[in-house]
């Protein structure tokens, strides 16, 4: 039952006749207002947590410090949330690795070492003494990129309907990694 009805149903009986053209005009514009509240009540409770935040997504962003591509589908949008606020903190290559796994990624770090006599031998690549400031992540999956697919219900309309990359595992590590430090991302096939 609509809000319109149910404002009919609390008129006095015989004071007013509820199929009078302004009393129902009144009462049609009165119980669509309500039932748009109603509706954007259920957004409010949905947003308390980012599982069913929909339309409410951008706050949650906002709060996290988080700015999505334009052309990001509403999953990855979701899953950066998700993975900004399950961090916990650390700088060790171990805790990358696990918060990759918690993004449902499995990695490896590399991290390139000048090339130095003494320890280094021939055939090792000649790199410059400042690459101990780099590290590369090498991403493993079954295709060379990640694919979000369109799933109702996870998706929003006007979205493309597969997208591929990985902006989300770049995006979190760009923004966790020391500032002094470069990573760049490879990506092979599993």
């Amino acid at each position: 039952m609509n809000h319109n009805e149910l404002l009919s149903l609390l008129l006095p009986p015989v004071s007013y006749a509820p199929s009078g053209g302004s009393l129902q005009a009144e009462l049609t514009a009165e119980g669509k207002a309500l039932d748009a509240a109603q509706v954007s009540a259920r957004y409010v409770l949905g947003g308390v947590t980012p599982f069913l935040a929909q339309q409410l997504l951008p706050n949650w962003e906002r709060v996290c410090g988080i700015t999505p591509p334009a052309s990001a589908p509403y999953q990855q949008r979701l899953q950066a949330v998700l993975a900004k606020l399950a961090e916990i903190g650390g700088l060790s290559i171990p805790y990358f690795i696990r918060l990759a796994a918690g993004l449902g990624y499995q990695i490896t770090i590399n991290e390139p070492q000048p090339f130095r006599a003494g320890v280094s031998r021939a055939g090792d690549p000649l790199w410059i003494a400042d690459v101990i400031w780099v590290w590369r992540v090498v991403v493993q999956s079954d295709s060379a990129a990640r694919v979000f697919r369109f799933q109702a219900g996870l998706s929003a309309a006007g979205e493309r309907l597969t997208t591929f990359g990985d902006p989300i595992i770049e995006e979190v590590f760009n923004d966790l990694k020391p500032a002094h430090t470069f990573v760049y991302f490879a990506y092979q096939e599993a």
